[in-house]
């Protein structure tokens, strides 16, 4: 059995709720940082995480913990995972 994990996330022009798995947007209304989860594809919200934006690059810390169990650092748009 394989199991396919996402490798990476990109930068769109969404609203939270539009997010896919892989994708993060700055939601402008609240000025944080949303991610759909590659794993459980939920929502989540980048809020106490340090977010570095350099072009269409983004790092994140600490690295995320999502409550389905998704433990993964994001590192020049990479996804490393846990």
């Amino acid at each position: 059995m394989t199991t396919d994990k996402l490798t990476e996330f990109v930068i769109v022009d969404k609203q939270p709720h539009e997010l896919l798995p892989g994708e993060m947007a700055l939601y402008i209304q609240d000025n944080h940082w949303y991610i759909g989860c590659p794993q459980c594809h939920g929502l989540g919200a980048l809020a106490g995480h340090t977010v570095t934006k350099s072009g269409d690059t983004i790092t994140v810390s600490p690295s995320i913990l999502c409550g389905c169990g998704a433990h993964y650092f994001i590192e020049k748009n990479k996804i490393r995972w846990c």
